[in-house]
């Protein structure tokens, strides 16, 4: 098991993943979530930007997990105290992979390039109906800071 940085040459690989992906959230969330198809722009976009990265993890030479993570920052108003933050915007491993540590591993090196950028704290959004990620998320010493509600418009 290797965990390193994503490179142009493994947007195919990520595309595929990327696809699970999103067929995954839609199959927990079908009112938001669409199983949409990757193009290869939007992991591309990350690669060549400056604000985040894509971590992998592979198996002999297989890539079966990513994270992605972006420096984030807090509004300029009066009333927030400022912070500087790591966004975890996308997270997944194939379901034949979890619970063997990819998912951790995958963590870890989000943790060390925030540490490395000396950043505050990590944040991420998780769905409810997640209740698998929350649980991994829990382990890991996460805590709910705030929560999204919605009211749905009839």
């Amino acid at each position: 098991m290797k965990t390193r940085i994503a490179i142009s040459n493994d947007i195919p690989s990520l595309k595929k993943l990327y696809d699970e992906f999103y067929a995954y959230n839609a199959e927990q969330h079908p009112n938001y979530c669409l199983p949409a198809i990757e193009s290869g722009h939007y992991p591309q976009s990350v690669i060549d930007g400056d604000g985040g990265d894509i971590f992998v993890v592979e198996i002999k030479g297989a890539i079966v997990g990513f994270i992605h993570v972006e420096k984030d920052e807090t509004p300029c108003f009066p009333s927030v105290t400022p912070h500087k933050f790591a966004s975890i915007i996308d997270f997944y491993v194939k379901p034949q992979y979890r619970k063997r540590g990819m998912g951790k591993d995958l963590l870890e090196s989000v943790k060390e390039w925030a540490r490395q950028r000396r950043l505050d704290y990590i944040e991420l959004l998780v769905l409810k109906e997640n209740k698998i990620g929350q649980k991994f998320y829990e382990r890991e010493n996460f805590e709910t800071s705030s929560q999204t509600m919605r009211y749905i418009l009839k």
